[in-house]
């Protein structure tokens, strides 16, 4: 066996060496995170509705709230499919034409 103070040191190089590692491997994720942010600021800038779209896919992943959206008038409006839309195409002839006369 070692005697104690060689023991001592021979953990402190071990908890050095776990320490480093678990450092580089912070470091790889924090590069690969920066990597993708400068990525996706790349397409945003190329492509400008891709955060309109992005803001709508996040509003239509929460539920509960009620979010009311100004657009420009110079942007074309993102088509939106909901319930009522579809619901609309169902009405028979006869009722729509009814109730536009109204």
């Amino acid at each position: 066996m070692f005697p104690g103070k060689l023991k001592e040191i021979f953990a402190q190089v071990i908890n050095a060496k776990k320490e480093g590692l678990a450092a580089l491997e912070k470091a790889r994720g924090e590069t690969a995170a920066l990597r993708s942010l400068a990525n996706a600021a790349k397409m945003i800038e190329n492509n400008p509705n891709l955060m309109q779209l992005r803001l709508l896919q996040t509003l239509g992943q929460s539920s509960g709230n009620t979010l009311i959206l100004g657009m420009p008038s110079n942007t074309s409006p993102v088509p939106i499919k909901s319930k009522e839309i579809q619901e609309r195409k169902e009405i028979p002839k006869e009722l729509g034409e009814s109730s536009q006369q109204t």
